[in-house]
């Protein structure tokens, strides 16, 4: 006699094709000893682009719509209500415009998303923000912070109309010292920062197993604020954990480029000032036990998110592997021409 079929919870994925979105995916279709218990549409703008090729699977499949026309992604959610396996949640990831781009854009796709989700009775709704150092400096915010912080409003208001959230708050990627441009960056953070200014680090593989944790156990977390860091310290801390594992010390530019970049450019001076507001922020008497409620939650949904030296290691081991260009929206032409 064959085992009875479970009908499986089908999850809406945007930004399916992006890091954080397939970190997810891969981590929410894991096999499990009664097999994944989801179907994911993983939403693409371009279904035959090799990136949403390489993704479909038996328990993936990619749908094609565009975040800038609504009712392309309404159509999503009709077709799936009209045959029968409407949709039960939705992760929303939203591509990063660059540093310092207009990003109306992306407020307008996520509060989109957010209202879809609440007109068709979606049973969770997660949606992948910024950790900021909490709300207090929300009102000075710009650009693509100003935007997660309105769709955060946003879907926390529609909370009150029955919407069921969870909203992540990821901090700075480790991905972000990868390659070229990745020397760049910590060249920058090293000489702009004070030596025991502490940088929030997470592997984005992380942030999709956090995800899928919350998925998991979605009552445990509604209507929470979940604070996604694997590691805190400082670029000193960095620099010895890389050196310690790779032998050889973490690639970064000379000194005086890195400050020349510092003071030519407004968006980097605006990181290393944004930075420091977030240490300050966090080591400060009044960030209080929300803050550390927060980092809990992300620990009770995957207890097992990387340091900053085991991602180090997990990197060394994959040196051989593609890099992705551009995934973070930045460019070394645009940073160098003061675009970035």
């Amino acid at each position: 006699m064959s085992e009875p079929t479970i009908e499986k919870k089908v999850i809406l994925v945007t930004g399916a094709t992006g890091r954080q979105g397939r970190s997810f995916i891969n981590a929410l279709t894991a096999s499990t000893d009664s097999g994944p218990r989801y179907h994911v549409l993983a939403l693409t703008r371009n279904s035959k682009q090799p990136s949403a090729k390489g993704i479909t699977s038996e328990h993936v499949a990619v749908v094609q719509g565009n975040l800038d026309a609504p009712e392309s992604i309404r159509k999503i959610f009709e077709n799936q209500k009209n045959e029968g396996q409407a949709i039960w949640g939705v992760f929303c990831v939203l591509a990063f415009p660059g540093l310092g781009v207009n990003a109306d854009g992306e407020e307008k796709q996520g509060k989109m998303m957010a209202d879809l989700s609440l007109e068709f009775g979606i049973s969770f709704f997660v949606f992948s923000s910024v950790e900021r150092g909490g709300e207090g400096a929300d009102d000075t915010m710009m650009d693509d912070r100003l935007a997660k912080i309105r769709i955060e409003n946003h879907v926390k208001q529609l909370g009150t109309k029955g919407l069921k959230w969870s909203i992540l708050r990821p901090g700075f990627f480790m991905e972000n010292y990868e390659g070229t441009l990745g020397a760049i960056t910590f060249g920058v953070l090293k000489a702009g920062l004070k030596p025991t200014t502490t940088v929030q680090l997470i592997a984005i593989d992380d942030i999709g197993h956090v995800a899928a944790g919350i998925f998991n156990d979605a009552s445990s977390f509604e209507s929470q604020v979940v604070v996604v860091v694997g590691d805190i310290c400082d670029t000193l801390q960095q620099e010895k954990a890389y050196q310690d594992v790779v032998g050889r010390p973490m690639p970064s530019i000379p000194a005086l480029l890195a400050r020349a970049l510092i003071s030519l450019n407004s968006q980097t001076k605006g990181l290393i000032f944004d930075m420091e507001r977030v240490h300050s922020a966090r080591s400060s008497e009044t960030a209080g036990g929300e803050y550390y409620m927060q980092l809990d939650r992300a620990k009770r949904a995957y207890p097992h998110m990387k340091s900053f030296a085991e991602w180090c290691r997990s990197r060394e081991d994959r040196r051989t592997s593609r890099r992705e260009k551009n995934w973070n929206g930045v460019s070394l032409g645009k940073l160098l021409k003061g675009r970035q």
